[in-house]
């Protein structure tokens, strides 16, 4: 609620207390201040009285902050500075003036402006915190010891703040009736309605929040749903209550990452599909399917704006970024779709990604491996691969980079390939973030003694080492990389290992390692290591040679690996036998 002037704001505050209380009394202040008395108080306290504070006086000397428990605030009269004895004192008394940089004078340090109050709090303006109007800083503090001062960027800021709090006070009474309650309903359901239109988003939900602030009940549930879909997915069970009842959605589902999203009708549908695609890695596809469905999504009520349950199923969250989330808040749908004008475009072939984006990707993510496999799904390959061969295969339930721990995440490489993929990575940077802690029992491809660390690496490289690869290749092709970037500071060398197989065999490769170069079989002349890294004399990875290698060998065998979905995404994993196993 913008306020252009005091006069209109307090009469309408006097006029909402007295409809709620009946006391008789339409007007909360009191007479206006003189303007010789206000110039009085400057004098006395050696400083021009901030805008919104002065204009205040001369209107009411002082107000009563009906519906709150601060009592009447702002009169004249004890007005000083804090810690004078009384608003008699000399202002050198409480706060010594000293010179201003450009002339004049101003507080000396600590020195803040002390509005009388008829309670146990205490107003304070601060004259050192001075906004780009030239407001002072207001500072509420209650009384109460274990809470810290409330502070505004003006004298009206607080003042608009204590309305508000007066209406949140009074929201549950089914009483309490006035102009701004109606005034407050009514936005609340013409942003309800807009919101369904696709019209004008930001503004509709600066209307809910407003409302929402005055406490009215109906805007927070459709604020807290606009702003899950601006904020894009995941959801997490912490921010699952106000909108649980919306989808039906179990918090411990969503927790344990087994809550699956299943509207009703045409757009449960396209749910459905867009799920199996992003389970298997190819998020665009998922996205796509669910863009071209949103104009058929229905609310459960009339409370329901947005479907919000994309945000909770594992593996359409990630794919929901907060443009995406845009896009399906601006697509008219349900009953604003006879209002609202629905825009369709033939979406644009998504390019893939390629492989070389891993490189680009080195400042975040240290060593990684995958395996990629021609003709063969995800579900065939994770039964190639898993630790226990001959047995059934369980995925697990979906897992982003750090959630999958040293499992190996596995989907479609995109396109229209026919490759299938294996990724293990050993996280973000170097170690955890605070408070991040690993999967139990996880391998990490980096750390000493795991299959993934250059000592482990080098120890399998024999004649008769057997290769995942390998074994993953029966029938079929398979691409094998392995990258330890090393580091020169700690003298930990670099590994670059690529690998191709087939029909279970070994047909070539290379390893570049800490600046040796091994290689066997008839390789590509594209795949030539000593033209791809010219810099292999150095004990740490080159990333602009294993840029170019990554981008060589996707050239070559036409594979790629989903960016989207490998950093952003979750995937389904699964626990495999050693990457390079014997001696």
């Amino acid at each position: 609620m913008k306020i252009y002037n005091w006069r209109p704001f307090l009469e309408r505050w006097s006029a909402d207390w007295e409809d709620s209380a009946g006391t008789g009394a339409r007007w909360l202040g009191s007479a206006a201040v003189a303007e010789e008395r206000i110039e009085e108080l400057e004098e006395r306290l050696g400083v021009a009285l901030p805008l919104t504070y002065r204009s205040f006086l001369a209107v009411t000397d002082g107000w009563r902050a009906a519906g709150t428990d601060i009592g009447v605030l702002g009169a004249a009269e004890g007005l000083r500075w804090y810690g004078e004895p009384d608003a008699d004192s000399d202002a050198e008394a409480g706060a010594p003036l000293e010179p201003a940089a450009g002339g004049g004078l101003e507080p000396g340090a600590g020195a803040r402006l002390e509005l009388a109050v008829t309670s146990d709090a205490e107003v304070l303006l601060d004259p050192r915190e001075v906004n780009a109007d030239e407001e002072w800083a207001a500072y509420l503090y209650r009384g109460r010891s274990d809470e810290k001062p409330e502070r505004y960027e003006s004298f009206l800021e607080l003042m608009q703040a204590l309305f508000r709090e007066f209406h949140r006070n009074h929201a549950h009474s089914p009483d309490f009736v006035n102009a701004t309650t109606r005034e407050l309903d009514a936005d609340v359901e013409e942003a309800r309605a807009g919101t369904l239109r696709g019209d004008d988003i930001d503004g509709r939900l600066e209307r809910l929040v407003e409302a929402d602030r005055c406490g009215r009940g109906r805007a927070h549930g459709l604020r807290v749903q606009i702003e899950a879909m601006l904020g894009g997915g995941p959801l997490y069970v912490e921010e699952l209550a106000p909108l649980a009842g919306l989808e039906e959605m179990d918090s411990g589902e969503v927790a344990e990452r087994t809550f699956r999203y299943e509207p009703s009708g045409a757009f449960g549908k396209a749910v459905a599909t867009a799920r199996e695609h992003a389970r298997w890695g190819d998020t665009d596809a998922a996205w796509d399917t669910i863009a071209d469905a949103v104009a058929d999504w229905e609310p459960r009520g009339g409370e329901h704006i947005a479907p919000v349950g994309l945000l909770a199923d594992p593996f359409l969250g990630p794919v929901i970024t907060p443009e995406r989330g845009r896009y399906i808040l601006e697509t008219p749908r349900g009953e604003g779709r006879e209002e609202g004008l629905v825009e369709s475009e033939e979406p644009d072939e998504p390019a893939l990604d390629g492989l070389a984006w891993l490189a680009d990707d080195g400042q975040e993510r240290g060593s990684y491996r995958f395996l990629l496999v021609e003709d063969v799904s995800p579900e065939d390959l994770a039964v190639r691969i898993a630790r226990e061969p001959g047995r059934p295969v369980t995925l697990s339930a979906p897992a982003d980079e750090r959630e999958a721990g040293g499992a190996a995440r596995v989907g479609w490489c995109g396109g229209d390939s026919g490759w299938s993929f294996a990724f293990v990575s050993d996280g973000i940077g170097p170690g955890s973030p605070e408070g991040q802690e690993d999967v139990e029992g996880a391998e990490h491809p980096g750390s000493p003694g795991s299959p993934g660390s250059s000592e482990s690496f080098r120890a399998g490289l024999s004649d008769t080492a057997l290769e995942l690869g390998e074994i993953a290749s029966l029938g079929t092709a398979s691409v094998l990389v392995w990258v330890e970037r090393g580091s020169g500071p700690q003298e930990m060398p670099g590994t670059f290992h690529f690998s191709y197989a087939e029909d279970g065999e070994r047909l070539y490769g290379f390893t570049v390692h800490g600046g040796d170069i091994d290689e066997w079989g008839t390789l590509p002349d594209t795949l030539d290591p000593e033209d791809l890294f010219p810099g292999s004399e150095d004990l740490a990875l080159d990333p602009d040679d294993e840029y170019e290698a990554l981008d060589a060998i996707a050239e070559e065998y036409e594979v790629s690996l989903p960016q989207f979905a490998l950093t952003q995404g979750r995937l389904h994993t699964v626990e495999t036998r050693p990457w390079i196993s014997g001696s």
